[in-house]
């Protein structure tokens, strides 16, 4: 039994992917007016601050969860006491690893969110 796909899809159809809903259009419009300077700052000090200023989490929370299961993995893997210097610069390793991919994955929502908006105007 072989499953068929409608081909047929309005633009106007819910089920097209390609076509922006009116969530994503306010989203990226509210995105757009923020500054990625600013959001690389805030997270860069504290990452629930630019958490709240972007006012998305999702994938800075999935980041972070990567992080730990990494870190827990690492860690495991190189313990070799309470008082390793290796385990404690591989922690300190992952944390910076972990700060810079969240403070890109702010400042590309950002500049995307600023491209997609500009495209939009200029069709």
């Amino acid at each position: 039994m072989t499953t068929e796909f409608n081909q047929n899809q309005t633009p106007n159809s819910p089920w097209n992917p390609f076509l922006p809903t009116k969530r994503d259009i306010s989203r990226t419009e509210e995105l757009a007016e923020k500054s990625p300077v600013v959001a690389g700052v805030l997270t860069f000090f504290f990452i629930p601050a630019g958490m709240i200023y972007l006012n998305r989490g999702v994938n800075n929370l999935k980041i972070l969860g990567y992080l730990f299961v990494t870190a827990f993995i690492v860690s495991i893997a190189s313990y070799e006491g309470k008082d390793s210097l290796k385990t404690v610069r591989m922690g300190k390793l992952i944390e910076v690893c972990g700060k810079v991919a969240i403070i890109t994955e702010n400042v590309k929502a950002v500049t995307l969110a600023r491209k997609r908006l500009r495209s939009k105007q200029s069709s």
